[in-house]
C-alpha cells in the first residue's frame, strides 16, 4: 500500500466496510468508530482532514496504509497499539467481543500472517 492520499481513502474505506459488517452497524457509524478507536482521532471529519493534509502528527495515522502488501514496520506499529485499540472499541461497543484477531482482519490481513510478520 502507497502513503497517496486517495490509496488511503480507499483503505479506510475498506476497512469501515470490514467493520460495519463485523459488528453489524451503519457504515457512518463504523468510519467514525475507527476514526476514533484505531486513528486516535476526534471524528471521522478529523481523520479526512489529516489524510488531506497529509499530517501524520500521530504515528497511528500511517495505519491508514496498513494492508496484506505492507512493510513490515507497519504491522509493528499495529502490534504497538493493538490493545489500546482494543481497549477503546470495547469502551465504544461494550457489548461486542472484538479481540484481536477482529482487529487485525480489519486490515485485510489474516491473523497467522500479522504474527509471522510482526516475529520477523
Amino acid at each position: 500500500m502507497s502513503f497517496n492520499k486517495e490509496d488511503l481513502l480507499v483503505n479506510i474505506k475498506r476497512q469501515a466496510k470490514r467493520l460495519s459488517k463485523l459488528l453489524s452497524i451503519p457504515l457512518g457509524q463504523a468510519q467514525e468508530a475507527l476514526a476514533i478507536c484505531v486513528y486516535g482521532c476526534d471524528s471521522y471529519s478529523q481523520l479526512l482532514s489529516f489524510l488531506n493534509s497529509e499530517s501524520f502528527g500521530d504515528s497511528r495515522i500511517a495505519l491508514t496504509a496498513l494492508s496484506p502488501k505492507s512493510e513490515i514496520f507497519l504491522f509493528k506499529l499495529l502490534q504497538q497499539h493493538i490493545s489500546e485499540i482494543l481497549k477503546k472499541f470495547e469502551n465504544k461497543f461494550p457489548k461486542s467481543s472484538l479481540d484481536e484477531k477482529n482487529v487485525v482482519s480489519l486490515f485485510g490481513l489474516g491473523y497467522q500472517e500479522f504474527k509471522d510478520k510482526i516475529s520477523n
